[in-house]
Parts: C-alpha cells; structure tokens; sequence
C-alpha cells in the first residue's frame, strides 16, 4: 500500500477520539474490578486510540485500544477472536485479551479491547526517530528474520486455513472484511468485489472528478480482459498486517510481542506480500533474505506463487484507482492532489497496458 505524502491531512478515525482516564477508571473497575494506578495515552495508534495501564496490586501490565471511527463491530471481533486462534495454535508471543467490548451500545460508546502488555518496544515507530530497526547490522537484522520466519511457520502449518476468504467472527467463522462485503469463495470473487468497490468511490467521491472519466474508460479496458481462475491459490490465516511496526523487541532484540490483529483473517497467501514485511521487502538484501528463509520453510513466497507478477500488478491497479490518501482529505485544494491524481492515472493506463501483455 502506498505511502501518504506528508503534506496531505485526512479526517482519520481517530480524528476527535479520546479516552480520559476517568473514564478508564470506571471501565477497569466495572470489567475487572481493578484500580488504576497509572494510565498513558500513547501515539502509535494510527486508526485507534492507544494506552499503557497499571492497576494497584498487579504485576501485570495492559494496554486499552478504543477502536476508531472505522468497521463497527468487524474489526473488534476479528482482532479478538484471531488472538485467541494464535494463543490455541502456536507459541507465538501476542498479547491475551482480558475483556472486550464489540457493541459500541455500551455506556461508553465504543468498543474497546483490554490486553496484556507485551515486553520490549517496537522495531519501527510512526515518526520514525525512534526505530530500532535502521540503527542494526545486517547480521542483527537476519537474526529477527530468523525468528520471524519461524512465527510464520508456525501460523501457516498449526493454524487451520479456512475455504472462505474474509475476516473472522466472533464465533470463529468467516464473514465479511473491513468493506464489509464478503465473505468469498474463491479469489475472482474476491478480486471483482474490490474493484467494484474501487468504481463505486471513483464514481461518488468528487476529488477523483479531473481524472475520472479517463480512470473509467482504462478500467472499462481492464474489465474486457479475461484473468486466470487462480483456483490453485491458497488461503492461509494471515494477520494482514506483519510489518515491524507491529513487532515488539526486548534489548537483546528477542521477538517479545506480535500486535495489531485487526486485520487479520482467512486470505489468498498472495496477499502477504502485499500487506505484511515492511520494511524488510523495501531493501533488496533483507528482502532476499526473508524469501530465502521462507523458501527453506516451504513457505509460497514470490518466487514459487504462480502467476505472482500478475497478481502483483492486479493489486497494485486496485490501490492506483482509488489511492487510500486521496479519500477523506481535510485539504483536498492542496496542490499535490493534482498531482497525485495524474500520477495514478497514468499507473492505471500502465498497469491495464501491462496486463494485457502479461495475459497475451
């Protein structure tokens, strides 16, 4: 997914959410019968509101995640119920979910998790500064790959896949995904689903006006195409999300913490490289590395999936269509938009262009 230009402000899903710590106090005390005796809200929460608490006589540690304005009821569950299928399946270090809240009709109005602090602090942080990650040797690095390898195996081989593409419920079943549309039987499905979607925001959303009949008439030649079935791509459960931001290391960078579930669900294995290993797929030699060890694990990666370089393409049309930065701007004059639509425009006709050769 591609990164927002620094310069564009989007109305966010956390835009206008706090959680005072009184109201903390009474969540803790009401769930867990617990006293707080130290709350810090923290800023790495990008769609939810994040914090650090401690009770009184209590050794261990939580962390409070009230959800952002964003997939009522789906994230929540999803999250929880994929913590608890690690948690079952694996060693894997995650945190344990204590008490949670999917209905947002309770007396505070939104849904939150409790969950227990994992140790260490992160590999990569929102601003950057403080990131472990770029301040070690290539050797250290190829070491947290090892472990992570060794996770991933462990998630592919333990933790049973599922016939349906989507989110998981709170019952344990497969329903929809963060669009809320879904499930799907297979990846065609799947794929058309998006792309419908995509049109749908192309066509409403007026920032995409300047570009829009041009966008449409490349997706009308796309559309014209005919794909493979890619029947024989597999779903595998994936947390969607496995970047270092969302990996916790203690000093002797030993993986203390695997975080972030919520997006995490029953998806075609191509989808891993989409969404997870960043940053270590943005360097060749980490990147060659990581396939490396995920080869000897048996694990598909780009090298082995077939047809990866058109799914690769596929994807990343979907993104140029409708780029995730352009929507919900709260400075949609600002002049970078101009050309961040040309630019997407134009990958749009190079993609379809690509595509129809790659299928030739």
């Amino acid at each position: 997914m591609a990164s927002a230009p620094k310069e564009l402000e989007r109305h966010g899903p956390t835009e206008g959410l706090t959680f005072k710590r009184s109201q903390a106090e009474q969540l803790f005390k009401h769930c867990l019968n617990k006293r707080i005796s130290w709350y810090e809200p923290i800023e790495e929460g990008l769609n939810n509101f994040l914090a650090f608490v401690d009770c009184e006589n209590d050794t261990q540690r939580y962390v409070l995640k009230i959800r952002g304005a964003c997939c009522e009821k789906i994230k929540t569950d999803s999250e929880v119920t994929a913590m608890a299928l690690v948690a079952k399946h694996t060693t894997l270090p995650v945190p344990r979910v204590v008490a949670y809240s999917s209905d947002k009709t309770n007396e505070f109005g939104l849904e939150w998790i409790v969950m227990t602090r994992t140790e260490g602090k992160p590999l990569r942080t929102s601003s950057h500064d403080n990131d472990i990650w770029t301040k070690l040797s290539m050797e250290k690095k190829k070491l947290i790959i090892d472990e992570l390898v060794g996770y991933v195996k462990q998630i592919h081989s333990q933790i049973p896949s599922a016939p349906l593409i989507g989110n998981y419920k709170a019952d344990g079943t497969i329903g929809c995904d963060n669009t809320r549309k879904g499930p799907w039987k297979n990846y065609r499905e799947y794929f058309n689903d998006q792309l419908k979607d995509k049109i749908e925001i192309l066509t409403n959303d007026n920032i995409f006006a300047p570009v829009r009949a041009d966008v449409l008439q490349a997706v009308k030649e796309f559309q014209s195409l005919t794909l493979p079935s890619f029947d024989d791509l597999p779903n595998v459960f994936t947390h969607n999300d496995l970047g270092l931001q969302n990996l916790t290391v203690t000093d002797d960078l030993q993986i203390r913490g695997i975080l972030d579930w919520e997006w995490s669900g029953s998806y075609p294995i191509v989808e891993e490289y989409f969404r997870s290993y960043k940053p270590i797929v943005y360097d060749e030699q980490t990147r060659t590395y990581l396939f490396d060890q995920l080869d000897k694990q048996q694990i598909p990666t780009p090298r082995t999936i077939p047809r990866f370089s058109l799914l690769r393409k596929l994807y990343d049309l979907l993104q140029a269509i409708v780029p995730w930065y352009l929507t919900s701007l709260a400075n949609p004059e600002h002049p970078t938009v101009e050309k961040e639509l040309i630019k997407n425009r134009d990958k749009v006709k190079q993609l379809v262009k690509e595509i129809r050769e790659e299928l030739q």
